[in-house]
Parts: structure tokens; sequence; C-alpha cells
């Protein structure tokens, strides 16, 4: 388990205190929707550039600043690093600093904000209340093959579900939980389907669940996750 320094923030503060004209979407929206999935005593804001961190598990989203500023770059990798994580920026595609690439950061993941569609897949589908927390992560945690981080990550999605903006809906195949997908303030954050029901249209099956709300997704997994692409984030990292 990474351990750091405690950096007091709100989901208000967080955010909200970007400057309205730097207020890019990769800064304002992705840090609010995935700060309930972070962890509030190591997230915070470096000169108006929001950062978030999860120590107890490696979910992507949760450990990035968002957005990039060559001012106060070393001091958010200072943080990042004070609690063992790589750091990380993530920014709109187009929004590429030169500075990052000169550094030596490369693209470790692209993030795709995508409309979501109907679907006809035979799946049955239901919302799910933060009791069922673990259940949620377990198959999400199984679905990205961590099943080590079940137990934190149980811990954040039924603090999510708890906030009147959360919901999580799970698929089932013969009363089993084969697929989940978290939506937070009416955007899908996080989708997944247990390996042995990929290709199968559970993905489409959710996706056609929260229609017509947008959602998140990694570039590649459109086949499992369909949806026409809004945006594009890429996250990047050291190599």
């Amino acid at each position: 388990m990474w351990l750091g320094p405690a950096i007091t923030s709100s989901a208000s503060s967080l955010c909200s205190t970007v400057p309205p004209e730097r207020a890019t979407t990769t800064s304002y929206s992705l840090c609010n929707l995935y700060f309930p999935l972070a962890s509030p005593q190591h997230s915070g804001e470096v000169a108006g550039i929001p950062y978030l961190l999860q120590p107890n598990f490696p979910l992507l989203l949760t450990n990035t600043a968002f957005g990039y500023a060559e001012a106060v770059q070393k001091e958010l990798e200072a943080r990042f690093q004070a609690i063992g994580a790589p750091p990380a920026f993530t920014v709109l595609e187009g929004d590429v600093p030169s500075a990052l690439h000169a550094l030596g950061y490369r693209p470790s993941a692209t993030f795709e904000l995508c409309q979501s569609h109907p679907s006809h897949r035979a799946f049955w589908s239901e919302q799910v209340p933060w009791s069922e927390a673990w259940s949620i992560a377990r198959i999400l945690t199984e679905a990205y093959q961590v099943p080590q981080w079940r137990f934190p990550v149980s811990q954040r999605i039924g603090k999510l579900l708890q906030d009147p903006g959360g919901q999580a809906f799970v698929a089932y195949l013969y009363g089993e939980g084969v697929g989940a997908i978290l939506v937070y303030r009416g955007v899908g954050l996080l989708a997944g389907v247990v390996p042995r029901r990929w290709g199968h249209g559970v993905g489409a099956a959710l996706i056609g669940r929260i229609d017509p709300r947008p959602f998140l997704r990694l570039a590649g997994t459109a086949a499992e996750f369909p949806g026409r692409v809004l945006s594009r984030f890429i996250r990047y990292s050291l190599e």
C-alpha cells in the first residue's frame, strides 16, 4: 500500500477553484467526476492544476493530474512521488504540451468520452444500491484482472453510491452478476465485464441501460462498449 502526506481538500475546492478561463474539459470535468473514487486526503490542486491520487488501488484516472503547466510540474511530480505513485498528466487530445515529450513523458492510456445508444442485447440489468458495493467491486476487479484490489475498491464504490449523484447497474446471466457500470453525475465512469463473458454483448447491454447518458471507456474497448466518440483524453506518464 502506498503511503503519503495528508493534503486537505474537498470535492468542491478541488476543481471549482480553477479559474473559469482555465477550466478545460479535462481539468474541470474529469477531476470532479472521479473525485469520489480517489483519496480526498491525498488529492489536491497546485496553482489551478487539480490532481487525484488513490494510493490503495491503481485506477488510472484517480492517479493523475488534469491539465499541465510547466511552472508547477516539479511540485506535482513531488506530490506523486511522495506516496510512491508514478507522475501522470491527463490532457485533452490535441492539447499536448511539447514539454511533456521533452521530459520523457509518453502516452500510457487513451480514454474516450462516448455517446451511448440503445441496445437490444438480452441481458437482464438493474440498478443496485450502495449495499451491493462488495459485489460490484468483485465484478469490476475481476473484469480488469486485479482481484486483489476488491476491498479498497468496494469502499470507494460504497461512498460513491451514497452520494445522490452516484448510480450502479449490474448485468446478470443465470442470476450471476457478469458486468457492471458506475455512473456519477450523469456520466458512466467505469464499466467492466468478467473475462469469461467478453464478446457476448454484456457491455453493450450495460451501455444501453444508461442510454442516453455519455460514458468513458479505454480506447480499444469499442467492441465491448459501443458508442460514438465525442472526445479523447490522453494520459501521459514517465517511461
